[in-house]
Order: C-alpha cells, then sequence, then structure tokens
C-alpha cells in the first residue's frame, strides 16, 4: 500500500436518524490516511459501480450501515466483494439479537465476503465470539468516538433549559434486561425532586437537531448498549417471535421487521415513515416493530431468560451517544459498567446502581454544579485527547498498513 491508502468506502443511505453513521463517514473522508472513494450500496446500480471502483483501490471498507440495521443492500453484492483482489474491513452495526436485525444474517454475509478484518463496537472477546471464524485476519474492537465538529459546546456562555434529557428508542424484551428503559422511567415518572425539568421520549432526531438537544441539557441518563446475551444463530430471538405471534398477534395481520417492504419504506421521507408506523401500530394491520414494544417484559424474562446463565465473555458496550453526551459537556448520569474500559465511574460520570439504591448520592452530585461542570471539562479533555473519530482511524490505518502489499 502507499503512504495514502486508495479506499472504497461503501455506506447505505437509508437514514438521517443514526448519527454515528454519518460521522464515521465524514471521518474517513477527511482522514489525510486515505484517499477516498464512496459508493451508496442503496442504488439500483451499485452492483456495476462496485465492479469497477474495486479495480482502482487498495482497500475496501465496509461502514457500519451496510449491515446495521439490514443486510438487504449488502446480500447481492457479497458475491462480487469476495472477488476482490485487496484487503477488505466491514464495521459491524447493531452487534445484538434483535427481531429483523439478525445476527445470522450478517454472518451469512460475511461468510461469503469473507473479510480480512472486522472492526466490532464490542469488547475483544465479544466480538471473537460472533465474528471470529469468519474473519481472515483477525477481529478488531473499535468502539465509536466523538466528532468534535458536530458534537461541541456552544460558543459562549448559554443556560441549559433542561435539566436531564433523553432522546432514544426503547429497548425491546428481546435483549433480555431493562436497566436503559428502567432508567428512563425512573427519571421520566421516579422518585427525582420535582422541581427538575425533565425531558424524556423517543422522539427520533437528525444529527444537528441531537447535538442542539444535548447543548441544551445539563444531564442524560443512560446504561451501556447492546445485551448480555449473544447469539451466532439468534435461537432465542426467533423463539419470542414465534411465541408472540401465538400469545400476542392473533387476530392481526402482522407485516415483519423483515418483510420485502422494508426497502419500499426506507425510500420515504421520514415524515411519512413516522406517519405509517403509528398507523400500523393499530388496527387490524399491525408492524412487527409496535407489537413487540408492547410486549410485557417480566413475561418475554420469565419465559426465555430467567434460567438462562449469561455468557462468560461481557456482551455490552460504549455508545456513539456516550461520546456525543462528552463532546457537548452534558453531565452523563450512567447506570454502572465497563463502557469498553474507556469510561471510570466518578472520574467521567455519575454511576447508579442497577437496582437505583444510590439514587438520592447520585442527586447529590448532579446538583453540586462545579462538581457537574469539573466533571464534564475534565472527561471532554480526555476524549478529544484519545478517543475521537480521527484518532479510531489513525490506529485503524496503522493496522492496515501492517498488512503486505495485496493489489
Amino acid at each position: 500500500m502507499s503512504s495514502q491508502i486508495k479506499a472504497l468506502l461503501l455506506f447505505a443511505n437509508y437514514t438521517t436518524r443514526l448519527s454515528y453513521y454519518d460521522d464515521w463517514l465524514d471521518a474517513f473522508k477527511d482522514a489525510p490516511q486515505f484517499h477516498v472513494s464512496t459508493l451508496d450500496i442503496c442504488q439500483r446500480d451499485a452492483g456495476q459501480h462496485l465492479q469497477q471502483m474495486m479495480k482502482e483501490v487498495e482497500l475496501i471498507v465496509l461502514l457500519h450501515s451496510t449491515n446495521g440495521d439490514t443486510t438487504t443492500y449488502l446480500e447481492p453484492l457479497a458475491p462480487i466483494l469476495s472477488d476482490r483482489k485487496c484487503p477488505l474491513v466491514t464495521f459491524v452495526g447493531n452487534e445484538v439479537n434483535l427481531p429483523g436485525s439478525p445476527i445470522a444474517a450478517k454472518r451469512d454475509v460475511f461468510r461469503v465476503i469473507q473479510p480480512d478484518f472486522i472492526a466490532t463496537q464490542l469488547l475483544q472477546e465479544a466480538g471473537e465470539f460472533l465474528w471470529g471464524d469468519l474473519v481472515r485476519k483477525k477481529v478488531i474492537s473499535v468502539p465509536h468516538a466523538l466528532n468534535p465538529t458536530v458534537f461541541n459546546i456552544a460558543p459562549g456562555a448559554r443556560q441549559r433549559h433542561i435539566d436531564i434529557g433523553v432522546r432514544a428508542v426503547r429497548y425491546l424484551p428481546h435483549i433480555g434486561d431493562q436497566e436503559r428503559n428502567q432508567i428512563h422511567d425512573l427519571f421520566a415518572h421516579g422518585d427525582v425532586p420535582s422541581y427538575l425539568n425533565v425531558d424524556i421520549s423517543t422522539a427520533r432526531l437528525n444529527r444537528e437537531g441531537w447535538a442542539d438537544f444535548l447543548r441544551n441539557c445539563n444531564a442524560t441518563v443512560s446504561s451501556q448498549a447492546g445485551s448480555w446475551y449473544l447469539e451466532r444463530n439468534d435461537e432465542t430471538v426467533e423463539a419470542i417471535r414465534a411465541w408472540t405471534k401465538k400469545h400476542y398477534a392473533d387476530g392481526f395481520i402482522i407485516i415483519a421487521n423483515d418483510s420485502p417492504l422494508r426497502t419500499w419504506g426506507h425510500q420515504l421521507p421520514w415524515w411519512a415513515r413516522s406517519f405509517l408506523r403509528r398507523i400500523l401500530g393499530h388496527g387490524m394491520l399491525r408492524h412487527e416493530s409496535k407489537v413487540t414494544e408492547e410486549l410485557p417484559f417480566d413475561e418475554i424474562y420469565e419465559h426465555f431468560f430467567k434460567d438462562r446463565p449469561r455468557p462468560k465473555f461481557y456482551g455490552k458496550c460504549i455508545s456513539s451517544r456516550h461520546f456525543d453526551a462528552i463532546g457537548t459537556e452534558t453531565c452523563q448520569i450512567l447506570v454502572e459498567g465497563r463502557y469498553n474500559d474507556i469510561l471510570q465511574p466518578d472520574e467521567h460520570f455519575i454511576p447508579i446502581k442497577s437496582d437505583f439504591s444510590n439514587l438520592l448520592d447520585v442527586m447529590a452530585k448532579f446538583e453540586d454544579v462545579p462538581y457537574r461542570e469539573r466533571m464534564v471539562r475534565r472527561t471532554r479533555e480526555y476524549i478529544l485527547e484519545m478517543h475521537t473519530y480521527s484518532a479510531r482511524i489513525s490506529e485503524l490505518s496503522d493496522i492496515l498498513m501492517g498488512v503486505e502489499e495485496a493489489c
């Protein structure tokens, strides 16, 4: 490879509501280590373009969007990618067993492509479990990072009007725990001081709207991303889907999460998707996602997770949302966890126990404004030094430059 790697970047442009998709794309485009060509695999003639563009590059990169929510756009290109003459690294989105975004589908398409490197968001041991048997060279742990160009602090002093704010979809019971849902519910409806301005909802924002929202919050609350329970074959999720169809979908016509209609829906503007989602949440015709959102967690847990041991590896990870909040100097109240061993409790976030037994201590720390402000400034300085997207790409480039020239 030359000193500046000629890279072909594949992405899937079907949503504006996942900011890290945009962050990784921008970071590669701006990286001095790479001379980048891009290809949106959602376009109809993507295969023809891919065959031509592959001849002129030294590296192929598949971003999270190519497989995160669906592998539909990637599957027709897999045989073409398997016939490449240069290294290929694929990132992985949604490394969790979910209806409509199965791990097994990602494994199937990777089995055809045979990536040289798979970049997992998870800790190394979990990434090895999911993908280690499908990679030619190695699995590398590449968590998300901070985009300081977008997620930054507003120039000049500005009052933040929301004390605790959240914009996040609820986790489905299929993952086997409710940590994130419960902490959101605690602050939205629980025993927090009534004088606090709390604004928590499942509304989805684009990248700029999300950054503006965070800049208007003194704090946000969350947990680690993902699940304690990871499977290569999605056996438990499929069992839950079958159980749901039998016990909760009787009398309805259900549009499956992995229905072919999904790609049609991706072509609609966001307002139209939101409208259809509301319509398909009621009546005889329903979308599977609306049915699963209403499933009782306790009943699902009792049937499928209660007596199931957790895997020995650690399946949860840090999220792009954690870095976004750090960039805007928004304090984080987070359920205790490892966070890829990047964030440390009481150093970078206010830790809350999973049973919320230390809530009074948490609120005392949050309302100590000097303490909170020192924490967010210290955390932002630390992340800017070591955990930006440009730093991640530099680390990845060092690994790739160690690979013998293959073109």
